[in-house]
């Protein structure tokens, strides 16, 4: 399987499609070989819905448009048969080169389909608003908690105010005494979390600005959030360890650290720090 399938991208989006991106999803997905030949007036006859409506789908998983869309296609379809391995990681059955293969593709998958999805007017705009609070208040529970880490040591090297738990109880106290300046960084995995939940609610409540950083179409969590910023949901690994998004999380984390490093490179108090380039 290609590292990025449009195929495999509209099944995973399907769920929280409208009914007339629906229409289009079901075109494309029995009739793929026939759509890269079809102009977008007539794919959107075939679907019966609009010209605007077949491109605004390409956009949706996350392509530039139509060609693209087609072009994605093509090779897709055109690749060489999959070669069997499995996302899956079967400790009791998988030799360690087995393993590695696995654990290497799967990962270079997620970022490449991340790469796709992400929507680069979002990180700039967290980037902007993350340098600009007073205090970054960063959330995560079990693999998420690591990379609210990351992001807690990144500002704080910055010299910005940042404070990270993933204790919900500390979380929520400290919430309770948050002022307007005050921003909040909630990362999610799986977004099934009860604690990460209660904790978008509450900071809503209190009129805080919220950055949701989560898997896509994740909706429960991402309607609680001012900038939503989505990784591609690739999980297929053994137990409740979220290994590839973990790394296109802290793919992202890294790119918002230079987005505000850029932010900041021309203030006074920040020249003498050893990442910024004179």
């Amino acid at each position: 399987m290609p590292l990025y399938s449009v195929l495999e991208q509209i099944k995973k989006m399907y769920p929280t499609m409208t009914p007339v991106e629906k229409r289009i999803a079901k075109f494309i997905l029995n009739q793929p070989e026939e759509v890269t030949r079809m102009a977008v007036k007539k794919i959107a006859e075939a679907s019966k819905t609009s010209d605007a409506a077949v491109v605004r789908f390409a956009k949706r998983i996350g392509l530039s448009g139509i060609k693209e869309l087609k072009i994605e296609l093509v090779k897709e379809l055109t690749e060489e048969p999959d070669t069997g391995l499995s996302r899956i990681i079967n400790l009791n059955n998988d030799g360690d080169e087995t393993i590695f293969q696995k654990v290497f593709h799967n990962t270079l998958r997620s970022l490449y389909n991340t790469e796709k999805i992400i929507d680069y007017q979002a990180l700039t705009v967290a980037a902007r608003m993350i340098s600009k609070a007073s205090r970054t208040l960063v959330f995560g529970v079990s693999d998420s908690g690591n990379t609210a880490r990351d992001i807690e040591q990144k500002l704080q090297r910055l010299n910005f105010n940042a404070y990270c738990t993933s204790d919900r109880t500390l979380m929520l106290e400290r919430l309770k005494t948050a002022n307007e300046k005050e921003l909040l960084f909630v990362i999610s995995a799986k977004g099934h979390s009860k604690e990460v939940i209660d904790i978008l609610r509450f900071a809503k409540e209190q009129s805080l600005t919220v950055i949701v950083l989560s898997q896509q179409n994740m909706n429960h969590l991402t309607r609680y959030a001012d900038i939503s910023i989505e990784v591609s949901s690739e999980e297929a690994n053994v137990v409740d360890i979220n290994m590839t998004n973990r790394i296109s999380q802290l793919m992202v984390i890294d790119v918002l650290f230079f987005y505000i490093c850029k932010l900041v490179k021309d203030n006074p108090s920040f020249k003498k720090l050893n990442i910024i380039q004179k």
